[in-house]
């Protein structure tokens, strides 16, 4: 196993509610010439719902017991059928064969029961040194969107590394969602998903170790004060701002496609009206329990 005393334990992770722009965030800190966006640019098999992250946490509440064995196994399962070969150009497939996933998943398996964060560590590494090997990568950059609810879990198989969590008016989140084919299927229930992830990364935040997350909103970001978030972004992952970087931004990353206020005009009267009561409500609920609201 590669020597983890080095860049690549210190990988950034980005994260959000989905269509909250870690997307844009995972972009742009890929053209930092020290940094490398990973392939898939989400890798979905750490973070993801039923991930080594998901498993880890069972092993560990639980060790040795029946759930636990079930949690690793089902995280093997969808890292082999459903995270190793999403698309003919999207998946793990691109770094590593399915003999070798498969090897090293009997050896996660193997080892799990007994010391089931080694055998996280192990197999996490593993894949991960395969994918910055291919893309010749000294440090990486995922933006699997449950990076940021899933913070916390994540902090103990790599314990050095950064979390970027960026968030966006869950009104726009909820049209951006309703425009895809993917995902919830109307506004009130992007609605609803956009407050659960916005309370679950809030509790994931809180038990992470102090420094380790920075939240920006994408609106700052993109609109409000794009060069003063640019550097607290790169200083809080350890790099200078880039020329280069700078200028991907500039050329790529705009106001207008960004859409701010989008859903005011992509639904109609009724419906925003409906939309803004929902989303009054849950901003309601966040704030009693401490949840930061994006502007």
């Amino acid at each position: 196993m590669t020597d983890h005393a080095d860049g690549r334990a210190r990988p950034i992770l980005v994260g959000g509610t989905g269509r909250s722009g870690s997307t844009i965030v995972g972009h742009l800190l890929d053209h930092h010439p020290a940094l490398t966006l990973s392939r898939p640019m989400e890798v979905r098999f750490i973070a993801g719902n039923d991930g080594l992250a998901d498993a880890l946490a069972a092993g560990t509440k639980d060790p040795g017991s029946d759930l636990a064995e079930a949690s690793a196994r089902l995280a093997v399962d969808r890292l082999l059928h459903r995270w190793f070969e999403r698309a003919e150009n999207v998946g793990l497939h691109q770094s590593m064969s399915r003999h070798d996933l498969e090897k090293l998943t009997d050896e996660y398996l193997a080892s799990f029961a007994a010391d089931p964060l080694t055998a996280t560590r192990r197999l996490t590494y593993e894949i991960m040194d395969r994918i910055a090997d291919r893309l010749h990568a000294p440090r990486l950059v995922d933006t699997t969107p449950a990076n940021a609810r899933k913070a916390d879990r994540v902090e103990s198989i790599y314990p050095q590394s950064t979390v970027v969590v960026v968030t966006r008016d869950g009104r726009d989140v909820a049209a951006s969602f309703a425009s895809q084919d993917f995902g919830p299927g109307n506004p009130f229930e992007a609605l609803s998903q956009w407050e659960q992830r916005m309370l679950r990364t809030h509790k994931a935040v809180a038990r992470c170790r102090p420094g380790r997350v920075l939240t920006i909103q994408l609106i700052d970001l993109v609109v409000r004060d794009r060069p003063g978030v640019l550097e607290s972004l790169c200083s809080f992952v350890g790099v200078d701002v880039d020329a280069g970087m700078v200028a991907w931004f500039d050329a790529n990353v705009t106001a207008a496609g960004m859409h701010p206020g989008r859903w005011r005009s992509d639904f109609d009267e009724d419906t925003c009206r409906r939309i803004d009561r929902q989303y009054a409500e849950a901003c309601e609920r966040l704030v009693a329990a401490g949840v930061t609201i994006p502007d």
